[in-house]
């Protein structure tokens, strides 16, 4: 076997001069993968200033290491307080209403929703971030004024004529005001994930920026939504402009503000 390969190496010296020189970049290759794999994670940072001097700057990289600092001591001084925790909890998205409300037995629901907002049978959640309409968790795209199908682009409602909340009469509201029961201190606030398409620059609830000429209706639209909830049980403990201001979504409902 040594001499074939011998002769095979002095019958083709190009071969055997290729096999020399692919062996320093394969072992090249091999040793940097090695290095890439053995590098810390990078964590990438973008960062705002509370005054609005800086806007989602991006800072130099950090990375983790494998220093530690010896003896480390952590105190934790109850008797300091700084900012107050107004709750922790959830969202009753339409899908989320939908499943507790239409797939569960009615002892099956009242056993969740214990679970989810009894302070002393559950975990007491006491915060609920409700979409004003239809989010990215619905079986639908709807909002609380909708124009009939086959309008023109352009038709609008600037009185909200149409206003309603009767969607979320169906299932949404009998669970919120259940919550409620079962936690009175539980606060209710309101995001829109859009506003009706009729009042946007796409004439639809995906994608577009809000018509300057829709402010007014927009703000009446808010006003209508607080009236309406706290008449159907349910008061707004407060209100957001808008879920992700600065993103617009391709697939569901948003608006960039």
């Amino acid at each position: 076997m040594g001499g074939r390969g011998w002769l095979l190496l002095t019958r083709f010296p190009l071969a055997a001069g290729l096999l020399l020189l692919l062996l320093p970049v394969l072992y090249d290759t091999r040793a940097q993968r090695k290095a890439a794999s053995n590098e810390a994670p990078r964590i990438y940072v973008v960062e705002s200033s509370e005054d609005q001097h800086e806007t989602l700057q991006e800072k130099p990289a950090l990375t983790f290491g494998a220093t530690r600092t010896p003896n480390l001591t952590i105190t934790v001084n109850d008797a300091v307080r700084y900012q107050q925790i107004d709750g922790f909890g959830a969202s009753l998205t339409d899908s989320s209403a939908w499943l507790l409300w239409n797939k569960l037995t009615e002892a099956q629901r009242k056993e969740a929703l214990q679970m989810l907002f009894s302070p002393t049978k559950g975990i007491g959640l006491s915060i609920l971030r409700q979409p004003m309409g239809a989010s990215d968790f619905a079986l639908t795209e709807y909002s609380y004024d909708d124009l009939p199908p086959g309008q023109p682009f352009g038709a609008s409602d600037p009185d909200l004529k149409r206003f309603s909340i009767e969607h979320d009469r169906a299932y949404i509201l009998p669970l919120l005001r259940e919550a409620l029961a079962l936690n009175p201190n539980l606060k209710v606030f309101a995001s829109p994930w859009s506003s009706p398409g009729w009042m946007k620059t796409s004439g639809s609830m995906i994608q577009g920026a809000l018509l300057p000429s829709a402010y007014p209706a927009f703000a009446k639209y808010f006003v209508q939504f607080v009236q309406q909830y706290e008449a159907a049980g349910v008061p707004i403990f407060a209100i957001t402009m808008q879920n992700e201001p600065k993103y617009i979504p391709n697939d569901y409902p948003g608006m960039i503000m």
